[in-house]
């Protein structure tokens, strides 16, 4: 059981331990997912028994994949919302907030980004598409250019990223259904390949029955399940956890949500969790994250430079010590430990490498196999900080992602959603609403991450991309209410992800049967054939993207793997964002929307194979090429050696966007004062059959179609709010500060100790020779303080120095060099040690003191600002849209009749404009 804390913390905020019983068996979670399955067959039938009968034969095409295309505001919020919110912020969000901290809050303003894209797109692609009746995203780029390989490649481009966004869904339904159907006898009662062909095939099969109907009403079914989770969860975690659903109440090495457990028990032992393998795990500390390995995580990150937080522990290992993974200490000889003031274990008698933090994911994997054979053990997963970029550049890796969101609303699936909802005006509603998504989404799912962390990570052995698991199993194992949250939870996550699938996978369809079927090789194939090869296109399409989740390697040992795919995505829906979204505003020569297409490509792969080489540029984790031989013992003749890091700075998949931006623009300049045409008689689609038009769209017909709409991005108002909410998300990030204030792993650890010994420290740094190691553990610290603030006589240290040891033999330092780069270090034989060498200290050499975390409301003082200019940001994004004038409000409403509505067998009377 716990042990009560010492400022007498409610006890009510300790979470499920393996002391408190049997977990949960998990019966009322298979009751509510079944209900659901159910309830989603229902829907599907539902939908298509109700259109089956009243569709025209030559309209079933276009009622499979746009269904009605009359769905009104509320309808049309519900489905774009369940399909934007899933895997990515159900499973990826509290995964990555547990790891990283706030660093997540990329979450949240990314998500302004994707507003500030969707004014470019919406209110002009909805006009565009109404005029011609488009039936698929693609259509707009066949209907502007009449080029057959533009329309191709855009095609290819689309589809393979929203192939992408399939396989997140389908990994966190893999990864997340075993996980949350843990029984309580630690069996799992869904097995992850099999549970995941089982609902794939479930998406499918109605997918097939209702089509884009079903889809859309599915979704808002889903979208109730999803909203009471993600409102309910976090109110569950702040009844239970305190201030910001837990997080609020788990920084600091005092904070509200403190415990102390004795994990030496058979409960924990036989539970597996990771506290009792632990040197402390009789008197184990835990709901703090000062309490464990993420310490870095309370204070300001590596906001513009390479992060060095756990620089000592490999500079003392270079010097003779191995590491000790259990006390998170060198392991060193008595007449080291003298001179170091740290405890020791068991001497080493040969050379061994220290605590090497390559990156846990990436190129890597001959260098974490050297170092895990080393050790025998795998590395801590903490260790991977400084070699990842996560933790380096954080403010441009935050901006990078922001600018990486601007091109999600291009996702053909959204696209399609927006395209379905019956006027102007009901879209803007819908888009409006979602202005303030992520406070009730993404945000609460932050918290309950970043809090889970603090208080589960140290109790439940399942902490890796399955986290969200974890949370909802601590609620369950409550019993009783929280139990039936932690069902609703589950069903909801999984019903979110379904959801996104089967819009997903119907769009992909879409495109590849509009550009390779209806508009080529089948022109003139009726509606009822056509539909059946799309249905073995959707077919062939889970198959492949279940086979991919479950079966590739790469895929399933990337502990990034949502982050990493979804920066994928963004990269390929930004080279089609020329043609998608330019092309609307500017005339772009079609053979130059090729180029660039083709040279963005190049570019993303030619950068991804590049940021491991020495030459020219490259990320700061690169190696010399045959700089060590792997099967050899490493020692100062055979060692990785770093190269000088010439970093991208922005994320490669953003340079790959400008080149291809550029490319475009500069080529279309290029090739209009040449009198370059668009297309030829042998690529032409033939638009004036399927679009209405006499040729293919030009500009002057777009503009002429945006006479009677009042623009966003053209309004004078609703340009400066968009650039207030783009500067609010990208200037509050952490550009600033301190990088760890100032700390690092030793010198945060000395800080901690002085402010819970209530020593000065400060006092004791301000007349302290700095050339002094810092005095430590606390014993020694109080006393050196004792003597120092008391004696003016005593050579005072510094506690709160940061630096780290050097090995010296003699005069000589014989220390093999010491990579600065991925923060691996080599250390001599014990032996030279022993003959005479001898441990310096060495400074920062800048002379930083440790200050420490400053908190506000709980949380880094960083974070706070980041998430008040998200939050004023968003009212900007809503504002935005209230300037957009619909042809509704503003215009002849005339103009805002819906042509396919005819003919579908609805009601002949409403006249419903379609949607973008």
């Amino acid at each position: 059981m716990a042990v009560p804390v010492p400022n007498g913390h409610d006890s009510l905020r300790v979470p499920w331990l393996p002391t408190d019983g049997s977990p949960s068996d998990k019966a009322i979670f298979f009751t509510s997912f079944g209900f659901f399955l159910a309830l989603l067959f229902a829907v599907s039938h539902w939908s298509w028994s109700k259109n089956a009968s009243g569709i025209a034969p030559d309209k079933k095409y276009n009622w499979h994949f746009m269904g009605g295309k009359n769905y009104n505001a509320l309808l049309g919020t519900f489905t774009l919302f369940s399909t934007i919110f899933s895997a990515v912020t159900i499973a990826g969000v509290p995964f990555e907030a547990s790891a990283t901290g706030f660093f997540s809050l990329r979450w949240l303003t990314s998500g302004v980004w994707i507003g500030l894209g969707a004014m470019f797109m919406a209110p002009r692609g909805y006009r565009i598409n109404t005029n011609r009746n488009y039936d698929c995203p693609n259509d707009y780029v066949t209907d502007r250019y009449n080029n057959r390989l533009l329309s191709v490649f855009s095609s290819l481009i689309s589809a393979a990223s929203v192939f992408l966004y399939i396989i997140i869904q389908l990994y966190a339904i893999a990864d997340l259904m075993p996980a949350m159907s843990k029984t309580s006898d630690g069996s799992h009662a869904f097995d992850r390949n099999v549970t995941t062909w089982i609902l794939g095939f479930v998406i499918l099969i109605c997918e097939w029955i209702g089509g884009f109907d079903a889809v859309t009403y599915t979704d808002l079914l889903q979208s109730v399940a999803l909203l009471i989770a993600f409102l309910a969860l976090p109110m569950a975690y702040a009844y239970y956890y305190g201030a910001l659903a837990g997080a609020g109440d788990s920084f600091g090495y005092d904070c509200a949500n403190f415990y102390e457990v004795d994990c030496t028990q058979p409960e924990f032992v036989a539970f597996k969790s990771p506290c009792s393998s632990s040197s402390s795990a009789a008197a184990f500390k835990s709901g703090c994250l000062a309490y464990n390995s993420q310490s870095y995580l309370q204070m300001h990150p590596a906001g513009s430079e390479t992060s060095k937080y756990f620089e000592p522990l490999t500079k003392v290992a270079a010097s003779g010590c191995t590491y000790n993974y259990n006390q998170s200490l060198p392991d060193c000889t008595p007449t080291v430990l003298t001179q170091l003031g740290w405890f020791g274990v068991v001497p080493p008698t040969s050379w061994g490498v220290a605590a090497a933090t390559f990156p846990q994911t990436g190129p890597y994997s001959e260098e974490r196999a050297w170092a895990d054979k080393q050790f025998n053990s795998p590395l801590p997963t903490y260790l991977g900080v400084d070699g990842s970029s996560l933790f380096s550049r954080t403010a441009a890796n935050m901006m990078s992602f922001n600018l990486l969101f601007f091109s999600l609303p291009l996702f053909p699936h959204w696209v399609m959603k927006g395209m379905s909802i019956k006027t102007d005006k009901e879209a803007k509603v819908a888009y409006s609403i979602l202005s303030f998504a992520t406070v009730w989404s993404t945000f609460p799912m932050l918290l309950i991450g970043i809090s889970g962390a603090a208080l589960l990570k140290a109790i439940h052995p399942d902490a890796g991309t399955e986290f969200f698991a974890v949370i909802l199993d601590d609620l369950a194992n409550k019993g009783g209410f929280p139990e039936y949250l932690a069902a609703l939870g589950a069903t909801g996550a999984i019903a979110a992800m379904m959801s996104t699938v089967d819009s997903a996978l119907i769009a992909v369809t879409n495109l590849i049967s509009t550009d390779f079927l209806r508009n080529w090789l089948m022109r003139d194939a009726e509606d009822s054939k056509l539909l059946n090869v799309c249905r073995a296109i959707s077919g062939v399409t889970i198959v492949v993207c279940i086979v991919i989740t479950l079966y590739e390697p790469a895929l399933n040992n990337d502990a990034n793997v949502y982050s990493t795919l979804i920066a994928w995505q963004s990269s390929l829906l930004w080279q089609i964002l020329p043609v998608g979204m330019m092309s609307m505003y500017v005339d772009l020569n079609a053979w130059a929307l090729i180029i660039g297409q083709v040279v963005g490509i190049c570019a993303i792969v030619g950068l991804y194979i590049q940021q491991d080489s020495c030459h020219n540029w490259n990320t700061a984790y690169a190696w010399k090429e045959n700089s060590y031989v792997y099967d050899k013992v490493l020692d100062g003749n055979n060692h990785p050696e770093a190269c000088n890091p010439n970093t991208y700075y922005l994320d490669y998949h953003i340079w790959a966007a400008v080149i291809n931006v550029g490319v475009t623009v500069i080529t279309s300049i290029l090739f209009t004062f040449l009198d370059f045409g668009n297309t030829i008689a042998a690529l032409e689609v033939g638009v004036e059959s399927r679009y209405g038009g006499t040729d293919a769209l030009s500009m002057e017909e777009i503009e002429e179609m945006m006479d009677e709409t009042r623009e966003v991005v053209k309004d004078p108002a609703g340009i400066i709010c968009m650039i207030i909410a783009a500067a609010l998300t990208t200037f509050s990030l952490p550009w600033y500060g301190d990088s760890y204030d100032n700390c690092d792993f030793d010198s945060y650890a000395r800080w901690e100790a002085c402010e819970i010994a209530g020593v000065d420290c400060k006092a004791m740094c301000d007349v302290a020779d700095m050339s002094l190691a810092p005095p430590f553990p606390v014993p020694a610290l109080m006393t050196a303080a004792s003597a120092c603030l008391t004696n003016p006589a005593v050579d005072c240290t510094c506690p709160l120095q940061g630096g780290y040891f050097t090995f010296a033999s003699g005069s000589t330092n014989v220390m093999i060099p010491t990579d600065p780069v991925a923060n691996v270090s080599y250390s001599e034989s014990v032996a030279s040690l022993l003959t005479g060498g001898s441990f310096q200290f060495t400074g920062t050499g800048n002379g930083k003191i440790c200050e420490g975390y400053t908190l506000t409301n709980g949380i880094p003082h960083w974070a706070m600002v980041v998430i008040a200019c998200w939050v004023v940001a968003m009212f900007f994004v809503f504002a935005a849209w209230m300037r957009w004038g619909t042809v509704d409000e503003i215009g002849d409403k005339k103009v805002a009749v819906n042509p396919t509505t005819d003919g579908f067998g609805f009601d002949s009377k409403k006249t419903a404009v379609t949607g973008f």
